[in-house]
Parts: C-alpha cells; structure tokens; sequence
C-alpha cells in the first residue's frame, strides 16, 4: 500500500467514544418527523441518486425517487450531467417513470410538451393559446445540484452549504482505492418494506445482533471485535476481518465451508490448512497480492488487510456501502411518501470483471455456480454483459422465497417488520444502545444537528 494512502483510525468497539443518549420511538413513528425529515434533512444534505455507469453518454437517464421527489438525472449532448425535477412545469406531471434509460427528449405523456437534456422547454403543442405566453426560462424544468465521486452521482436539493468533498471527508480517500467507478452492475434490487427508514440504517451500524441471525458469518468473518470508526457529518465505518472464524467459538481444527471457498479462489488448497486455520487470512493476503503483481491488476493502494477484509462505510444519512477489491453492495434506504412505517431498501451489487476465465471458474461451487461475488476473481467482463434492469419487489416476496437480495440481507429483511411493529407498542417507549451501538448513536445525533440546523 502506498505510503501517501490515507490509513483507517479504528478503534475497539466495546466502548463507546460518544455519550449514549438513546432516543424516543416517535422518530420511527411520528408522521411529524417525517415531515421534519422531508423539510430539514432530505433537502439539504447530499444524497446518493444512482451510479455514473447509467449516464455516461448523450440521453442516457436514470430517476431518483426520494419521499414525494422525483428526479431526472441525465448526460446532455454537451456532456455535462444535470439532475432535474420530474415534473411538467406546464401542470405537474412526472414525465419519466422507467428507473434508466436512454431519451432524446423529456416528452410529457399527457399535453406532450418537450423538454430537452438539459431541461429546456422546447415547445408544446397549440403554443399559441397561451395568452401569458410560453416563457421557457421560467418553465424550465428546475435543476438541483449534481456532482460525481466514487463512481457515484450525488444530488442536493436546495444549494448552497457544505461541498460534497468536505461532506464525505476522509471516507473520499479511504473508498478511493476500491475504483468502484470501473466496476460493473450484476444486479440492481429494491425491496418495499414494512419499516421506517431509519430503522435500516441501524440494522446496518451495528454488528450487536450479526452473532444470532447470521451464523454463515461465524465461518468467514470476526465481527464481535471487528473495530470501528466515527466521521463528521454522520459518517461511520466498521472494518470486518475476512478469512477468520468468529472469535466467540473455538477455532475449527477444518477450514469452514466459506473459507475453502476463498482459498480455493486464490488458488491454494484447503488440506493445506487443516489444523492451521489461524493462517488462512494472511495467506489469502499473500496470494491474492502475488496474483495481482502477476496479472497487473491494480492493488497495488489496498493494504493487506484490505485484500481479505470488508470495510462497510456508512454514508449519511441513507447509504450502506459494503467493500472488498473484488466487488461492492451499495445499500440505499429511501422514506415513503407518506407512511413512516414503510420504505424503500435499494440493493446494487458491483463487480470488479478482472482475471482469468479460469481462476473465475476455480471461484464456483461443484455445480458450477458461483457462490457469492466478495474476496473471489470473476474474471473478464463477459462479451455479452448487459446491465441488469431494476427489480422490485415486497418484503412478503422474501419472506416467501420468491426473492432474494443474499442470505444475510434477507436474514435481516425478515427481522425488520418485527423491529417497526415492536415500537408501535405502547410497552416500548425509547431506544436504549449498549456501548457497541454507538455508530447507531453518532448517525442519529447527527440526524438531530441536521433537523436542529434546518427545522
């Protein structure tokens, strides 16, 4: 790893740096707080909308849909990258309903007035009869900030404030090495669910709960003191050591299932370990570092640890952003447009193509099919890959095994109605975090700067 890299400041997750404050339910509950939400946060902090893979050329779109708001993001025939309000100025119609695409022109389906890429009004039908005219600055389509980093587009509604660099801080650095921006989508999900938004940011800023409904991690993760860290603005990470056991069981004298998986990946054998199961994670780091300096690939930033581990980055207020050199999930939490108890969970799983077609084959179970995308080769971009399109479903489809977004995320999919319909209860008043919790703690006390700076 390059001395010039910035390095993680980790700390042990066992006590907590902030002040545990806890907090009352009604944030999970209040239609007042959703309102709040939608006036102070969701109008003023910088929001990941979508990928820049999706508008890399002239016409190509995709929509953002965040509460009530929906917004056009699209590359003009000039280059640059706009983000717009989805709506005909002429009578509020949204124009675009499909999640990506690529268009000419925005064509409102019901009076057919025209916009182009750059939200221009280019004209409507029976102008004439417009007795106050058709005056196309002032209908417009509105525009909001826009910027990329990381391979990702970020908007803002209301301009002005903090710039998106010093808002992401030191996690810009840190996520660079990953090149998520040369990745590729494999599948791009959104689940309707029977939670609070929020309620799914803190599923995924603690690890508290990961040792009782997710046992595939035992056999590949140490997550009891997999250390942490707390950024400005809301911002946390936590960084799991890979290529271990649970240290809250006795080490296997067998590599588990999942670690053969991996050391298969790379090449090396897992006879090779029995009894030596202690040394997997350094050994993945050595193979995979000799693979890359034989086939270029382009490690060379990434620390050793990098190369067996996941780094999970919480981006405030609404983004999960799952790590390894080889692939990424970007998890995205959206409120509904009117009901605190439900939401939108958004899944896109990223993959670095890179390899050969025969370590990508070494990566796949007996039945040739490959389990899983993290820690593993995939080989080169297949010729005829095409990027997945969106598909949404409900949480009863995952309760019912007619979708999955992986084992874990479903594990945890499937406790999260029970989370919401536990705080209605009138025997439940207020959250109370243990010190483990406490990147739970730092997003909501941001969450409360950011309703108290705005409200």
């Amino acid at each position: 790893m390059s001395a010039s890299q910035p390095q993680p400041q980790p700390q042990a997750p066992d006590k907590s740096p902030i002040p545990i404050r806890n907090f009352d339910k009604d944030r999970y509950l209040s239609r007042d707080w959703m309102e709040r939400e939608r006036q102070a946060l969701w109008a003023h902090t910088w929001l990941v909308a979508g990928l820049a893979c999706d508008v890399q050329t002239a016409g190509q779109y995709f929509t953002f849909e965040i509460g009530a708001e929906s917004l056009i993001i699209a590359r003009g025939t000039d280059g640059r990258l706009r983000a717009l309000h989805n709506a005909c100025t002429h009578r509020g119609t949204r124009l675009v309903t499909e999640p990506l695409g690529v268009l000419k022109k925005f064509v409102c389906p019901y009076h057919a007035g025209a916009y182009g890429l750059d939200g221009g009004l280019q004209g409507a039908p029976g102008a004439s009869r417009f007795s106050n005219g058709l005056p196309k600055a002032q209908l417009a389509l509105r525009a909001v900030e826009v910027e990329e980093a990381l391979g990702l587009v970020f908007v803002r509604l209301t301009p002005g404030g903090i710039t998106l660099p010093d808002f992401l801080g030191p996690v810009l650095d840190l996520l660079r090495p990953y090149r998520l921006e040369t990745m590729s989508v494999t599948n791009d999900q959104s689940v309707s669910h029977t939670c609070n938004w929020k309620a799914i940011l803190d599923n995924f800023a603690e690890l508290y709960h990961v040792p009782f409904i997710h046992p595939i991690h035992r056999r590949m993760f140490e997550c009891a003191t997999a250390p942490i860290e707390l950024f400005e603005h809301g911002h946390t990470a936590v960084y799991v050591p890979g290529g271990v056991t649970d240290s809250g069981f006795p080490t296997p004298e067998v590599p588990t299932d999942m670690l053969t998986l991996q050391l298969r990946a790379v090449g090396l054998d897992p006879e090779d370990y029995r009894g030596r199961v202690a040394e997997i994670r350094p050994a993945l780091q050595r193979a995979k570092r000799a693979i890359a300096q034989e086939r270029g690939l382009a490690y060379a930033d990434l620390s050793d640890a990098q190369l067996s581990d996941v780094w999970q980055f919480n981006l405030f207020p609404n983004i999960i952003l799952s790590v390894t050199p080889e692939s990424a999930w970007l998890m995205r939490s959206r409120p509904d447009a009117g009901d605190p108890g439900k939401s939108q969970f958004d899944m896109i799983t990223l993959v670095q193509f890179q390899g050969s077609a025969e370590e990508a084959q070494r990566a796949k179970g007996q039945d040739g099919v490959a389990i899983g995308t993290h820690f593993r080769l995939n080989g080169p971009r297949p010729d005829d890959y095409q990027r997945p399109p969106r598909d949404a479903f409900t949480h009863e489809d995952i309760i019912a095994g007619r979708k999955s977004m992986t084992v874990t995320i479903d594990e945890d999919i499937s406790l999260l109605a029970r989370v919401q319909e536990g705080m209605a209860s009138s025997g439940f008043q207020s959250v109370w975090l243990s010190d483990e919790e406490c990147r739970v703690q730092h997003f909501h006390d941001a969450l409360d700067a950011c309703l108290a700076a705005h409200g």
